[in-house]
């Protein structure tokens, strides 16, 4: 303990002569934060005089792309962004910085990986969203499927979006009429569409069936619609009706007429019946 409280004193000593050729208040506290949080680490990345470094790199970046971001995304990550922001070149800097941001460590994942950063400068927070939920699984999926597919992704549990992608391996989603509007019934419903799809993958890649879903979920969802298999076809049926037609007719007819004969039976034994 006594050695931290030593070690930050003279890390706030030594910023106090960085503060001169640093004219922003919200970078000298940027600065300071860092410091302390990330001390060690930015001695071992800067040298001996890593709080003067650190200033003039945070100016330096804050002057392309804002104090704010730049002050956040270093608060976040620590010395790591420079080398972040280095990597994704001036055309990705300041989208990067804007996703450390905002997500912070979980962040480093996207902007470390040249493959994913692609796919996070074409399609946005979504994208980024999803592949930090999802990692490697939403990258194929996104690169496929493109927008309608980050929007459900971010909606959706790690066992869901296995499902989806199982279902792009077996050829099931690029046979899916309306795929992008089924895409955005997941992206609504999240979870529970998603379990109905899985389930009926089938019925799916049927066209009335693919439009009855997505122009009225909630049916299906909540059960009040039923996809059958009949004559091998998919037919959409209310559950009461589907549950009628189920039932075999001649049993219960047959059943009716012998609990009706073996009331009569009784009846016609009864010892009271025969005294009157």
């Amino acid at each position: 303990m006594i050695k931290r409280f030593i070690f930050v004193a003279l890390v706030l000593f030594v910023c106090t002569d960085v503060w001169a050729g640093v004219a922003s208040k919200a970078l000298q506290e940027g600065t300071e934060y860092v410091m302390k949080k990330f001390g060690r680490e930015a001695t071992e990345e800067f040298g001996e005089d890593a709080a003067k470094v650190l200033a003039r790199r945070m100016e330096t970046l804050a002057t392309k792309y804002g104090d704010d971001v730049v002050v956040e995304a270093s608060k976040k990550i620590g010395p790591r962004v420079f080398r972040l922001v280095e990597e994704v070149g001036e055309d990705g800097a300041s989208k990067a910085l804007k996703l450390m941001a905002r997500r912070g460590d979980d962040a480093v994942w996207v902007v470390s990986r040249p493959k994913s950063f692609r796919i996070f400068a074409k399609y946005g927070d979504d994208a980024a969203d999803a592949m930090i939920l999802h990692r490697e699984i939403a990258e194929s999926l996104i690169e496929n499927y493109g927008r309608p597919m980050t929007r459900a992704l971010t909606h959706v549990d790690g066992q869901n979006a296995r499902r989806l992608a199982m279902l792009a391996d077996e050829g099931v989603l690029a046979k899916v009429p309306q795929q992008a509007a089924v895409l955005e019934t997941i992206e609504k419903y999240g979870d529970k569409a998603a379990n109905w799809v899985w389930r009926n993958k089938g019925a799916i890649m049927v066209g009335s069936v693919a439009t009855a879903f997505v122009t009225n979920p909630e049916a299906f969802i909540n059960g009040a619609e039923k996809v059958i298999e009949k004559g091998g076809e998919w037919i959409i049926q209310p559950v009461a009706e589907a549950a009628a037609n189920s039932l075999n007719w001649n049993l219960i007819v047959i059943a009716f007429f012998t609990i009706l004969a073996i009331l009569l039976v009784v009846w016609w034994l009864n010892p009271k019946r025969r005294a009157a």
